[in-house]
């Protein structure tokens, strides 16, 4: 299903987001197709695609992105230790590397239209919405 989020993309800021450098590019497409002003970096793009995960979380900070991830075996845990050491995170978003593309452009897009921007510090979210 398409929404239609045109007044919402227009009233509310959006998040911003860093992509994992394997996160799947099939969905970053379906999702710069859907939302307009969409805000996002890639590793790639960066060229920060062999950086280690607990530096990507930095640099997502620092550029005040929420990270958008596959990796369930480390990508969590760092964020977790980060936390508990005092140090703050802008946020994670992880998504099942095995979800249908489809399935994961819906939640991605409901995540990032639907978030304001520090609404994900501190905090990491699994996709599906409602699994946790």
């Amino acid at each position: 299903m398409v929404y239609d989020w045109t007044n919402i993309q227009s009233q509310t800021g959006m998040l911003k987001i860093l992509f994992d450098q394997n996160f799947n590019h099939r969905i970053i497409r379906g999702l710069a197709k859907r939302i307009s002003n969409f805000d996002f970096e890639t590793t790639q793009s960066l060229n920060r695609e062999n950086e280690k995960d607990p530096k990507l979380l930095e640099l997502a900070s620092e550029m005040k992105r929420v990270t958008a991830a596959h990796d369930f075996e480390t990508f969590p845990a760092f964020a977790y230790q980060k936390m508990s050491k005092g140090e703050n995170i802008f946020g994670v978003v992880w998504i099942p590397a095995d979800m249908p593309i489809g399935n994961a452009v819906d939640e991605l897009e409901i995540v990032i239209i639907c978030s304001e921007e520090n609404e994900y510090e501190n905090r990491v979210e699994y996709l599906p919405l409602g699994l946790t």
